[in-house]
């Protein structure tokens, strides 16, 4: 049920002329996908956009970590409650990594990098992704989200119902403590509520990395090879070693 756009169609100041785009499968997979918008969906990182020679141009100068509580029939959930007695759990947080960037000369030409771990994720190793390109076979299907101009719309990646739309930012301070810094998103629908750039919100990387240097970030991180569990191999895991190493 994967659905194809047609990047030739769009405007060249859209810039992904040419490059076959895939909407996101998060799209597919939720009620949240009534939520967007036409134009400037999210897509699926795949080597095409990776290779172009106008997407890998985009250069991401910022991090920060967006988290949005999970509904309570999310698998997470069901995970813990198997371990769990007692007082009701407060709600579970899903934690993503994202990156603010823009394209060389176009300042206004934001472009958003958006990785996130979930339960039916799973990080190839290096030997692993050597064989499946040699193969020619695609085994494993873990890749990040490119959204083009949208802010809404890379949150909204975060959410698996239009019920739980609110979302909000994380950043780490000079003491290594994570402190809220306002919403992106509130309730109901998925209302933006934070400007295209709210310095407050973001934390500037000491270089900025083009789009497949900080795609190969995630084939560095603490869970390559890693099962998911709900415990320790989780988002929240995940989203830290990313803003750890997009230094």
């Amino acid at each position: 049920m994967s659905k194809s756009l047609q990047a030739g169609s769009k405007s060249s100041s859209e810039l992904v002329v040419g490059v076959a785009l895939t909407v996101s499968p998060s799209l597919i997979r939720t009620d949240v996908v009534e939520l967007y918008e036409e134009e400037n969906r999210p897509m699926v990182l795949n080597r095409s956009l990776l290779q172009s020679p106008l997407t890998s141009r985009y250069e991401f100068t910022h991090k920060a970590i967006w988290a949005v509580s999970l509904p309570q029939t999310n698998p997470t959930w069901d995970a813990i409650k198997c371990y769990t007695v007692g007082p009701a759990l407060p709600d579970l947080e899903h934690w993503v990594f994202v990156a603010k960037g823009h394209f060389p000369g176009l300042p206004d030409m934001d472009a958003y990098f958006i990785a996130q771990f979930n339960s039916d994720s799973y990080i190839p190793t290096a030997e692993e992704r050597k064989k499946e390109k040699k193969g020619g076979v695609k085994k494993y299907h873990f890749a990040a989200d490119l959204v083009e101009k949208n802010k809404r719309h890379a949150a909204l990646l975060l959410c698996t119902t239009k019920e739980k739309t609110h979302v909000w930012v994380y950043l780490q301070d000079n003491t290594g403590e994570w402190k809220s810094m306002g919403d992106i998103l509130k309730e109901p629908k998925g209302e933006l509520v934070s400007g295209n750039f709210n310095e407050s919100q973001w934390k500037m990387m000491s270089k900025p990395l083009k789009l497949g240097e900080i795609n190969d970030l995630m084939y560095k991180t603490s869970l390559v090879g890693q099962e998911y569990t709900p415990a320790d191999k989780n988002c929240q895991l995940f989203a830290k070693d990313m803003y750890r190493l997009a230094s």
